[in-house]
């Protein structure tokens, strides 16, 4: 009998933990990955978030606002979440810095739960958006949507790199971690908060999850669903 597509990213992702040595996160035996144009939409809205001691992606979804994943933004201690001066959003060459921080309730900061909570919104003190910044989506994904998943990830220093072949696997609830979008996205250490970037009805791109969770050694994970984050 075969498990329904949620129960499968579960037992999946509940193998994302284990101590010892790991295979790759978010990676299977094949890599789908390819470079795209950092400077060309939709692309040239996703930059790099820095705070204490993580690299992980943010995407520009206003002209000062950026979304990310909230365990981005742990110290190094791994006891609190960082102010918000403390985080810097790199985007080419220009760098901002946090004024304000919105995230997502009730996370336990320790166990990185529940995944429903694991977004954030950095307000930055300078305008990076204008012309640029993507939309969230107020609708759930639909299954079988088609994706891509941009970030800026540990194994390609310097280079933004997609898969853009992947799809909505499951839109539902994932028991105890609570609502969110499974997808079969390609993306490895450095893609936390990364974008799940579709095509809205009328062809544009829109944001419709957020990056939260890969399974080791295989190219699925589960995101924030973007229709579940306060409007800015």
């Amino acid at each position: 009998m075969t498990a329904p597509p949620r129960v499968a990213l579960l037992v999946a992702l509940a193998l994302a933990t284990p101590a010892g040595a790991q295979p790759v996160p978010g990676l299977g035996a094949t890599d789908p990955r390819q470079v795209v144009p950092a400077d060309r939409a939709p692309w040239n809205a996703v930059g790099e978030i820095e705070a204490a001691e993580n690299r992980c992606t943010g995407t520009l979804v206003g002209p000062r606002s950026v979304v990310t994943a909230q365990h981005c933004l742990i110290d190094a201690q791994g006891r609190a979440i960082v102010r918000p001066n403390q985080v810097a959003f790199r985007l080419g060459t220009r760098i901002a810095r946090g004024v304000s921080l919105l995230v997502g309730q009730g996370f336990d900061i320790a166990l990185e739960q529940p995944w429903r909570s694991d977004w954030a919104l950095v307000t930055l003190d300078a305008s990076l958006g204008e012309g640029r910044a993507l939309r969230l989506s107020r609708e759930p994904p639909r299954e079988g949507t088609p994706l891509s998943l941009p970030g800026w990830q540990h194994d390609r220093p310097g280079a933004l790199v997609a898969d853009m072949r992947c799809r909505v696997l499951v839109m539902g609830t994932f028991g105890a971690q609570g609502m969110l979008v499974g997808h079969n996205c390609a993306g490895t250490m450095g893609s936390s908060g990364a974008p799940l970037i579709a095509r809205d009805e009328a062809g544009g791109f829109i944001v419709v999850g957020i990056q939260a969770k890969a399974a080791l050694g295989r190219s699925v994970g589960v995101a924030v669903p973007a229709f579940t984050l306060p409007m800015r």
